[in-house]
């Protein structure tokens, strides 16, 4: 059961009206109803008449309200609590990101604007799971900054786009790559180990949809959550993986990786990384953060 779904049962107990509701919970009408369904399933029971007009409580609906009422009110008093206990100063600027940008991205970033970020404290959090709750989080307050990739299923809904900037940070490249040992010792008649993306993470919903458009000849042989390891993997000579360039120019350049699939330059994913946060910013340390990564950042987007 996820919180949220309990914010969707009182928004559409108090509006009667799924479309309501659903634009009042900044989702898609399909995506709301999807949660209230799911809600019932959680429960056992069905909690709305859908039959009358407006939508109305069913009896097992009625007594879940006071349940659900308190569950709310424990978990704002926690969240108010902890909201505050994550802020070390006024001068703390609060970023989710991908893993690998909080290993490779951000450590180059804040370098080149050291100065425009002094007196700034930072919290990462490297951790991209269920992106929508991380938007809502923004206009929360409880997470100030959003780095993630400009792709389709990391974006904000258009119910929420208006309340947030945004910021093109840079162009990335997604490539195959391979350890120079290993393409040279292996047969050009059989298919290369292939080190994937675990399913439900971004880049195996990025990657994996090309390998099999191109039926590129692949085997898997290993699979995880982090690009790192599969950088590693790559370098020991255990496969072909696919890595931001952000993560590998340093095995690049020492020569302990190269790129595979030269002859095909479709392998190679163009993606844009871009930076959020609320359009209404609660302290002076955002707006610090955010007039600084625009001065060392491609351009505004």
């Amino acid at each position: 059961m996820e919180f949220k779904w309990l914010d969707d049962f009182m928004s559409l107990r108090d509006l009667g009206n799924f479309s309501a509701a659903a634009q009042a919970r900044h989702v898609t009408q399909s995506a709301f109803s999807r949660r209230i369904q799911a809600l019932e399933v959680w429960v056992g029971v069905i909690l709305f008449d859908r039959t009358s007009y407006p939508i109305e409580l069913t009896e097992h609906g009625k007594k879940f309200v006071p349940y659900v009422e308190n569950l709310l009110g424990m978990i704002k008093v926690t969240k108010d609590d902890f909201s505050q206990a994550s802020l070390k100063t006024d001068k703390s600027v609060r970023i989710v990101c991908l893993h690998s940008f909080s290993v490779n991205l951000l450590p180059s970033l804040f370098s080149q604007a050291k100065q425009l970020f002094e007196g700034l404290n930072f919290a990462v959090n490297p951790s991209v799971q269920g992106i929508d709750n991380h938007f809502q989080a923004l206009l929360d307050n409880s997470n100030d900054i959003l780095f993630a990739y400009n792709t389709k299923g990391m974006r904000p809904s258009f119910l929420i786009e208006n309340k947030l900037d945004r910021c093109l940070v840079c162009k990335e490249s997604i490539i195959p790559v391979i350890s120079p040992k290993l393409l040279k010792q292996h047969p050009n008649d059989q298919s290369y180990p292939y080190l994937a993306y675990s399913e439900h993470t971004f880049l195996f919903n990025v990657v994996e949809p090309l390998t099999k458009r191109l039926k590129l000849p692949l085997e898997q042989v290993f699979e995880t959550t982090l690009s790192e390891s599969l950088i590693k993997m790559a370098v020991n000579g255990a496969g072909i993986a696919w890595a931001p360039m952000h993560a590998i120019e340093s095995e690049l350049e020492q020569g302990l990786l190269v790129q595979a699939f030269t002859d095909q330059p479709e392998t190679v994913i163009s993606l844009e990384v871009v930076c959020y946060r609320s359009k209404n910013p609660t302290r002076p340390a955002i707006n610090q953060f955010w007039q600084g990564i625009a001065q060392v950042v491609v351009q505004p987007s």
